[in-house]
């Protein structure tokens, strides 16, 4: 009965047009997503500057899940259970990974490979941050030494406490390469290629983060290497937000990212160091705007340094660590 009924509907679909062969053939030569995927990293993410991100995501959480599967099977319940499954134990990673997956599928429309986007209005699963949480003096302290105590390695220690020093994006400072930094001078220079911006960055280091720095010095080409792996690579902003986000409990703080401790810097810079917000931005390597700012090529690096050196006076006490003044008279 079954097969009579196979040979009714064949008949039927050829009757009205159908070619059920055809089908068949396109069904099998139908893109999957790793055939989707492979052509994106190459052809696209591997120009993105979060490239490497991107990879790490698409390699470790879509294709073990879903590779063999046809693209055009994926269905938007299918994005909604990836995203809030990654979601549960690092919230903001299950908001990027679906950023991810979205431009996965974007591209894939745009190449005429899909129709359809399934990860199309599908929400975040985390609420996003504010942009307004900083930390107060009492959470720096606890978190600077709470990191000794910290599961994760301690290049990610050394990295999130040079973000705090130094007010840098954490993309910046994992892909810093140890001929970019000049200890004896005490400046990191970030090439144009890897500020955010697109303008090379000088970063003036005070004491702390040169400390943190020199922590880090050894053989390679990175200053954070990332672990585990025979491919010479640093660690990743996805990596490091993994061992912030898995540490958040031992914290005991209320929750924040690696980014919130660039905008406690910035804040802490002009709430109680008395930097002007200009030059706070000069030190974040934001773009000005306006017509002053395409014929003002001035670096700010004299106040640039000031203001670190500022940051640095500041924090030292609050961490409890002896200023430079205070060394000297205890070695007196």
């Amino acid at each position: 009965m079954a097969a009579r009924e196979r040979a009714k509907e064949l008949r039927r679909q050829i009757d009205s047009g159908q070619d059920p062969l055809q089908e068949k053939r396109e069904r099998r030569e139908a893109p999957t997503v790793e055939d989707i995927a492979k052509d994106y990293l190459e052809r696209h993410a591997a120009k993105l500057k979060s490239g490497k991100t991107v990879r790490e995501y698409i390699n470790r959480d879509v294709l073990p899940l879903w590779g063999k599967w046809k693209a055009a099977d994926v269905r938007r319940r299918d994005v909604i259970e990836l995203v809030e499954r990654k979601a549960q134990n690092t919230p903001i990673a299950g908001n990027m990974l679906l950023g991810v997956v979205r431009g996965l599928f974007n591209w894939a429309i745009e190449k005429d490979l899909l129709e359809q986007n399934p990860a199309f209005k599908v929400k975040p699963p985390a609420p996003k941050n504010s942009r307004d949480r900083w930390l107060n003096e009492q959470e720096i302290r606890q978190f600077w030494l709470k990191l000794d105590t910290a599961r994760m390695a301690p290049e990610c220690r050394a990295a999130l406490r040079l973000i705090l020093c130094t007010a840098q994006r954490s993309g910046e400072v994992l892909s810093a390469e140890l001929t970019e930094i000049d200890t004896d001078r005490a400046w990191w220079l970030i090439p144009a290629a890897k500020a955010k911006n697109g303008l090379q960055h000088d970063v003036p280091l005070a004491s702390l983060a040169l400390g943190e720095v020199q922590k880090l010095l050894g053989v390679g080409r990175w200053l954070v290497p990332r672990r585990y792996t025979s491919k010479d690579a640093h660690t990743t902003v996805a990596g490091l937000s993994n061992a912030h986000a898995a540490n958040q409990e031992h914290f005991g703080l209320p929750r924040f990212t690696p980014h919130d401790l660039r905008r406690t810097a910035a804040t802490h810079m002009t709430k109680t160091c008395g930097v002007s917000r200009f030059i706070v931005g000069q030190v974040l390597n934001h773009v000005e705007k306006g017509v002053t700012a395409v014929y003002d090529r001035h670096s700010y690096d004299s106040e640039k340094k000031a203001a670190l050196e500022k940051w640095d006076r500041e924090l030292r006490p609050i961490l409890g660590v002896p200023t430079k003044a205070k060394l000297v008279e205890m070695a007196g």
